[in-house]
């Protein structure tokens, strides 16, 4: 018997070895229904961006180009970082991750874990998700670059054209795609936002709109309807919004989508054509959507941005007022964090910042709430 107990110890070691590695096999190989959202790539808008993979509308076959191209305006040099900030996600319907990919993500801070549902709802691809983000960013480009010029006070011209028609809607038979919408009751209109407004003053009541359709004007009559009771009356239509600026302004980002970037390439392109550096030498990286007229929004995925930014060397982060609920108690060391609701905001923190001064922080968001690290 005393012989026997050492190979009996043995196998007993070998059995739960082997059982722990297929454990570790199931675990590495078995796909999860989640995915894991890290830092992303950083870009400096006042810098260039390799598009070694081609970017549609750039000039070429890929390289470095800037990422603010301006021609017909006089710009000028600038100094510093303004970073664009972005968010990689690990894992999708067609390629998901495992759950010992999880595990790791649990052990790395700077990585969440999220249901993949949450991302990719259901029928949605990769594919899908991409060009979403393709076209965010590009409409977020427009606007940002609108912002920037109306903050100079340069003209901007801006008209609203139907993208398309939801058939069997409200103004199936009345509109068109490409019809622009020229006034609405007799009221000239141009931005989204008057247009909800209207559409809101008298709900169920017709409206008059006039409209530009293959070159001549025409009045058609739409009756709003509200999808749900209490939800506010549409017209069955996807609105675009169209600029006219005096002058060529051109955005690369490579494979950064979404419409997150867009407070930061205003920054960019008002620095660009504006005497001065504005930064002051300092690396600025922030994040936040903006609109036409300079209002800045809030985002998803600030902590993996927040990371992007401590990564980055950064000396002020830009945050949108709007997320200061997902500001950490802890903001990492030697990063002043600035929360921004407008442009005019943000160009004055980071003028502030490039003084010497430190700019308003986290106080604006609550007194107390948010606590700059210490060690």
């Amino acid at each position: 018997m005393a012989d026997r107990e050492p190979g009996r110890r043995g196998l007993r070691w070998s059995l739960a070895i082997l059982a722990i590695a297929l454990v570790w096999l199931l675990a590495s190989v078995t796909p999860a229904p989640f995915a894991i959202e890290r830092p992303g790539p950083v870009v400096d808008a006042l810098g260039e961006v390799d598009l070694a993979g081609g970017d549609e509308g750039a000039e070429g076959d890929g390289g470095e180009t800037a990422v603010i191209v301006i021609d017909g305006a006089e710009t000028f040099e600038t100094s510093g970082e303004l970073n664009v900030l972005s968010v990689a996600i690990i894992g999708s319907p067609e390629s998901p991750v495992s759950w010992m990919q999880l595990l790791g993500a649990l052990l790395d801070p700077t990585r969440t874990i999220v249901p993949i549902g949450q991302l990719y709802p259901e029928g949605v691809t990769t594919d899908d998700r991409v060009a979403a983000g393709a076209a965010m960013m590009q409409s977020s480009q427009h606007r940002a670059v609108a912002a920037a010029l109306r903050e100079l006070g340069e003209p901007v011209e801006a008209r609203l054209r139907v993208a398309s028609v939801v058939p069997d809607g409200p103004s199936d038979g009345a509109l068109r795609e490409d019809d622009v919408l020229l006034a609405v009751d007799g009221e000239p209109i141009a931005t989204m936002e008057r247009l909800r407004e209207m559409l809101a003053a008298d709900p169920g009541a017709p409206l008059a709109l006039l409209v530009s359709r293959d070159g001549a004007q025409l009045e058609v009559e739409v009756e709003p309807v509200a999808p749900e009771p209490g939800t506010a009356p549409l017209l069955g239509v996807t609105i675009a919004i169209e600029y006219g600026f005096p002058f060529e302004v051109e955005v690369y980002l490579g494979d950064i989508g979404g419409p997150s970037a867009g407070a930061m390439l205003a920054l960019a392109v008002y620095d660009r054509l504006t005497p001065g550096g504005m930064t002051g030498g300092l690396r600025i990286s922030g994040t936040g959507t903006i609109d036409d007229e300079g209002r800045i929004g809030p985002i998803g995925g600030l902590q993996q941005k927040l990371w992007g930014a401590s990564l980055a060397g950064t000396d002020l982060f830009l945050v949108p007022i709007g997320n200061c609920a997902d500001l950490p108690e802890r903001i990492p060391d030697g990063m002043a964090v600035a929360p921004v609701a407008t442009l005019r905001e943000a160009i004055d923190a980071v003028e502030e910042a490039a003084a010497g001064r430190t700019p308003p922080g986290p106080e604006r968001c609550s007194a107390g709430e948010f606590v700059r690290s210490s060690d």
